[in-house]
């Protein structure tokens, strides 16, 4: 039992550094603006897009919760199989950090490591910059932290 036990410790913390070592691979690119727009291709192995979907779901929900955000939308590419696309945008730096560090987020990097054909680091990640920024509504004023499943 112990060495179970001690198996799935290991196994849970290479899994932590390892989405960690993803998070820290992306250089953020910030518009003149400040904001911090991505766009994201990602590319599912067969048989993982039940899982991919119900996590994204889950992040979304959590996500546009944070004050930082301002937009974060995940929709599947029609005509395409097991291929998706993200586009999201935050307030600033700050607000992307914040994010990357929640439960939900870190979830979501470690699903990355199982279901994605390919990194995303490897072609699938490209910045945006508004060409009009718009006035933006306020921020969020309640928290993910008001939702069990975003704790």
């Amino acid at each position: 039992m112990l060495k179970k036990i001690t198996l799935s410790a290991v196994v849970a913390a290479g899994v932590c550094l390892s989405s960690h070592a993803a998070r820290a691979e992306i250089a953020l690119q910030p518009s003149p603006n400040g904001e911090v727009a991505l766009v994201v291709n990602f590319e599912v192995k067969p048989g993982t897009e039940a899982e991919f979907e119900r996590l994204f779901r889950r992040s979304v929900t959590c996500s546009r919760l944070e004050p930082g955000n301002i937009t974060f939308n995940v929709h599947k590419i029609l005509g395409v199989e097991r291929s998706y696309v993200l586009y999201e945008v935050w307030r600033n730096e700050a607000a992307v950090n914040s994010h990357f560090a929640r439960s939900y987020t870190v979830a979501l990097f470690s699903m990355f490591e199982r279901n994605l054909a390919r990194p995303i680091t490897e072609g699938g990640l490209r910045f945006a910059q508004d060409l009009d920024p718009q006035p933006r509504s306020a921020p969020a004023t309640t928290g993910p932290d008001s939702r069990a499943e975003c704790r």
